[in-house]
This record gives C-alpha cells, sequence and structure tokens, in this order.
C-alpha cells in the first residue's frame, strides 16, 4: 500500500478532511499550512512504521549469500535489527557470531533469517507491511492528533490502533498465544 494512500486515511481518522483533499491532489486555501500538515502527518507515519515493526509487528526477511566469512549489514536489503538464524546451503542450522559491522560465520553459502528495520518513506513509497495499511493509518492519526494537541481524539486513536495491531499481529503470525495458569 502507498505511504500517500495511509496518509490520506490518517488525515480522515484525525478529522481533517482539508488535509485529506490535500493529500488527493485536490489543493486547499491556505497551501503552505497543508504542506507543514502534509510533512507532519508523513514524520507521524514513518514514527509509527518504525514503532509497529520494532515493537509488535517484526519485519522479517531472508536472504542466501556466499560468505567469505564474514558477511556485512551492508549487503543485507533491509537494517538489520536483529539475526534470527543461519543456515547453510543444506538447511543445516550454522553457528554465528555478530558484531558491529556484520555476522560472523563459515564460508560458503548461507541463508540469513534477519528482522529488519523499515527505511524512512516518501509519500510515493510503499509500505515494509504487506497487512494492510489500517494500522498504520491509526497510529499515524494518533500521533498526529497528540501533535496537534487533540488529546481525547488522540486516546481514542490510540486504543483503536493498539486493537489494529494487536490484529496485525494474529493475522502475521498466524495464532495467538494460549493462556497460561499458574
Amino acid at each position: 500500500m502507498k505511504v500517500k494512500e495511509i496518509m490520506r486515511a490518517a488525515a480522515e481518522l484525525a478529522g481533517r478532511r482539508d488535509l485529506s483533499d490535500y493529500l488527493a491532489g485536490a489543493g486547499g486555501t491556505d497551501t503552505a499550512a497543508l504542506q507543514r500538515d502534509a510533512a507532519q502527518m508523513l514524520r507521524c507515519f514513518n514514527l509509527t512504521e518504525n514503532e509497529a515493526a520494532l515493537d509488535f509487528v517484526p519485519l522479517i526477511r531472508e536472504e542466501t549469500f556466499l560468505s567469505d566469512g564474514k558477511i556485512l549489514f551492508s549487503a543485507f536489503s533491509g537494517r538489520p535489527v536483529e539475526v534470527l538464524a543461519v543456515h547453510g546451503e543444506n538447511g543445516e542450522k550454522l553457528h554465528f557470531r555478530a558484531d558491529a559491522d556484520g555476522i560472523f560465520v563459515r564460508k560458503g553459502e548461507t541463508t540469513v533469517r534477519y528482522r529488519f528495520r523499515p527505511d524512512v518513506k516518501s509519500e510515493g513509497d510503499e509500505t515494509d507491511f504487506g497487512c494492510g495499511g489500517r494500522f498504520l493509518a491509526l497510529g499515524a492519526a494518533c500521533e498526529f492528533s497528540l501533535m496537534e494537541g487533540a488529546l481525547d481524539r488522540a486516546a481514542e486513536l490510540d486504543a483503536r490502533y493498539k486493537d489494529a495491531l494487536a490484529a496485525a499481529g494474529r493475522q502475521k503470525n498466524g495464532h495467538i498465544r494460549p493462556r497460561r495458569w499458574i
């Protein structure tokens, strides 16, 4: 889903029809103020996407490399946050050691599964989340309302955002952790 579409939905949720129309290309009466608000909404989107990826619904990739003993983090297509597993060409689990620049692993073909941080987006980019933009729109609207000083609306949107995040986490992971009784 395009970032601009999520920003438009977030503006609607925040009660800013004028900003939503501006993002749709309809223009407005105070273009300078709408441009500032659009830039603010984009910052709110990026904050929300980063928060969701790092704390709630992890973004995971798997890539194959030809290792010479060290795989630099700069070789990854995403910005790694955590290396989850490293496997050899036959699927065997490999031991690895990480440092600030990359991971040390035996030479040969290796597949690395890792969590990554989303890049900062512009309006024309696609979000890294494939599970829809509803929770991103709610989170961005919540952040935007908070920055605008609309605390009641922000509190309402925050509750909806957390519910949508929980639903996205269940959808992405495919299961709900069972209750445990002590």
